[in-house]
């Protein structure tokens, strides 16, 4: 639960799914009739009821105590979460509840390394911590702990007991990278929380934005192993099979010290310092993070599905010209975009003897331009305006939506992602004419995420339909003011596109951590083939294996907390040669479409390819 001066935000079970819908409206009417309650309104996918409290405020505890028997029998039904769909975090709540746990359990672990320093003898064997890691990294073995003891208190267990388990038999170096990556992950909830702060009032503006019905969320078919999770039970295999050989030559110790020393911390480790900053700097710059674990899974993105109409902004502009018989081309432009006003596009402009306006109603004689307006609706005009001098139509100029501003910077980084880019539009002749392919937008949106999804891809999604942003693997929700807040995507960034293209830079970047992450780790964690064979010979200490691999997790950190930063700098306007929606021509090129000249929504070339093959 979280609490404003205005507003409390308190968790309700039992929304989704069959008879949801009747829970939440059980809810609002139960809190409404406190004295103390303005309004209250039950908001789904955060899984949270909004309240908007009176002054003085009614005490949190008779609130909580409403909801609770409200929600009655359906406060038991408890949803399956898991790493791609998490329970849900309000951005409000600060840092999760096991984090402050795990960060004071490595403070203790730390305490009990010192306490080692001063009695030798108070201790364990280096290889019980490898136990507890193999547990916390190996994800077959996660989701087994998962199982027996939920994954709520599997999250609050597990990072406490390994931290008092390596105070007791490693060094302190894997604490101390474990206490700078939670004082991280601290920092960047509380910059979420000052983010949300500072934006609930344009979120929430009122009941009616504040509510929010269930959407059918997460994949319909079961995800792609996670390249992390395919190297940790690859890389543990063969330190099983590593200790197997060892055994009969070096004892039992030795074989175990060779398996603990593959758990792989590294992936992780990287993948988590750069989340983290990249999450701290969207949110500094007023991005509302609602699902912080979608920012851990850049990595595994390969396909992003522009939304067309996300990316474009609510005025005309003119974008093609037809010349009649008998028209001067110069003296035409000149008039166009003389008369032409970008407040007022569809209102008769006139000046002296020259009218623009749209045809039916402009005073024509003679030459109706009907088959010209035909020619450019065609060519993607959405709307004509007829520019007549005297009585006489001389020209017919097409009109098209401009691009929202920072639309160029998202399909710049589209571009440079190196992931395959569709685009979801309805219109003949889509404007990113750089795009590998073209699925159907609107009511049928989250079909065509579905359908993405069904073919093995993991999807990024920058759109304001709530539903395909429920279906997506990685949602974005874009949403200009007096718009309904798209609640379900998993990072709100509003009408700043430029933070939806640092996120879709983020998806090249995210891949890069992995894989160095993974690199660094093989060639520094003792469960590599060198390291293997000095434990296995007996010529490594006994404190070797945990001391190699905190170093090896340490180095695995590199790559995330270097890429991080430089990711999460806004990145440079792009240039006319790299942009795909190059800033258009002063004047439009007569008898040719914007969209075929380098108008502002131009078809521009091919893009840069990921080295490799993502599956």
């Amino acid at each position: 639960m979280s609490w404003t001066p205005e507003r409390c935000y308190i968790t309700v079970s039992g929304v989704h799914g069959t008879g949801g819908e009747a829970v939440a409206r059980r809810v609002e009417r139960a809190v409404e009739e406190h004295p103390g309650v303005l309004w209250a309104r039950v908001n789904a996918p955060m899984e949270r009821v909004i309240i908007a409290i009176d002054s003085p405020p009614p005490p949190q505890s008779e609130l909580v105590a409403l909801v609770e028997q409200a929600e009655g029998d359906h406060a038991a039904d408890a949803e399956a979460f898991d790493e791609w769909q998490p329970e849900p975090h309000h951005p409000a709540e600060g840092p999760p509840f096991p984090a402050v746990q795990a960060l004071v359990a490595d403070s203790l672990g730390l305490a009990l390394v010192t306490l080692r320093r001063l009695a030798p003898w108070f201790g364990l064997p280096a290889e019980v911590a490898g136990g507890i890691d193999a547990l916390r990294y190996h994800p077959r073995l996660r989701h087994l702990v998962d199982d027996v003891s939920g994954s709520e208190q599997a999250d609050s267990l597990l990072p406490v007991i390994g931290a008092l388990v390596q105070g007791v038999t490693t060094g302190g170096g894997g604490l101390a990278l474990d206490v700078l990556q939670r004082l991280a992950a601290w920092r960047e909830a509380s910059a979420e929380r000052t983010a949300w702060r500072e934006r609930e009032t344009a979120l929430v503006r009122g009941p009616e934005e504040a509510s929010a019905d269930a959407v059918t969320v997460g994949r319909a078919d079961p995800p792609p192993q996670d390249a992390a999770d395919r190297y940790a039970e690859r890389s543990m295999a063969a330190g099983l099979a590593a200790g197997a050989i060892t055994l009969p030559f070096a004892g039992v110790r030795r074989a175990i010290a060779v398996a603990a020393a593959s758990v792989p911390k590294a992936p992780a480790s990287g993948r988590e310092g750069f989340a983290t900053s990249l999450g701290r700097h969207l949110a500094l710059r007023g991005a509302v993070t609602m699902d912080r674990t979608a920012l851990r899974r850049l990595g595994q993105v390969d396909t992003i599905l522009l939304e067309e109409e996300a990316l474009r902004g609510d005025r005309y502009e003119p974008v093609d010209l037809e010349l009649l018989e008998g028209a001067d081309p110069e003296q035409a432009s000149e008039r166009l975009f003389a008369l032409f006003d970008a407040d007022t596009p569809l209102a008769v402009s006139r000046a002296g003897d020259w009218a623009l306006g749209p045809l039916e109603e402009l005073d024509l004689q003679g030459r109706s331009g009907r088959n010209a307006a035909e020619r450019l609706r065609r060519r993607g005009s959405e709307k004509v305006l007829g520019l007549t001098h005297g009585h006489r139509l001389q020209a017919v100029a097409g009109l098209g939506t401009q691009s929202a501003p920072g639309a160029e910077a998202v399909a710049a980084a589209a571009r440079r992602a190196g992931a395959r880019v569709v685009v979801a539009s309805d219109r003949e002749g889509p404007a990113f004419a750089f795009a590998d392919a073209v699925v159907p937008a609107g009511d049928r949106l989250a079909a065509s995420v579905r359908d993405l999804q069904a073919d093995g891809a993991v999807v990024l999604l920058i759109s304001g339909n709530r539903r395909a942003l429920g279906a997506a693997d990685c949602a974005i929700g874009v949403h200009r003011e007096q718009q309904h807040t798209p609640w379900g995507a998993h990072i709100l960034v509003g009408a700043d596109l430029e933070a939806a293209g640092l996120i879709v830079d983020a998806v090249g970047a995210a891949t890069v951590v992995d894989r160095d992450s993974h690199y660094l780790g093989r060639r520094r964690q003792p469960g590599s083939a060198p390291s293997a064979g000095v434990a296995g010979t007996g010529l490594a200490s006994d404190r070797t294996s945990a001391g190699g691999e905190q170093h090896g997790r340490g180095c695995g950190v590199l790559p995330g907390c270097l890429a991080g930063p430089a990711t999460a700098e806004p990145s440079p306007h792009p240039t006319d040669d790299e942009c795909p929606l190059a800033p258009h021509a002063r004047r439009p090129r007569h008898g040719t479409s914007a969209y075929q000249a380098g108008g502002p929504l131009c078809a521009g070339g091919g893009r840069s390819r990921r080295r490799g093959t993502r599956r």
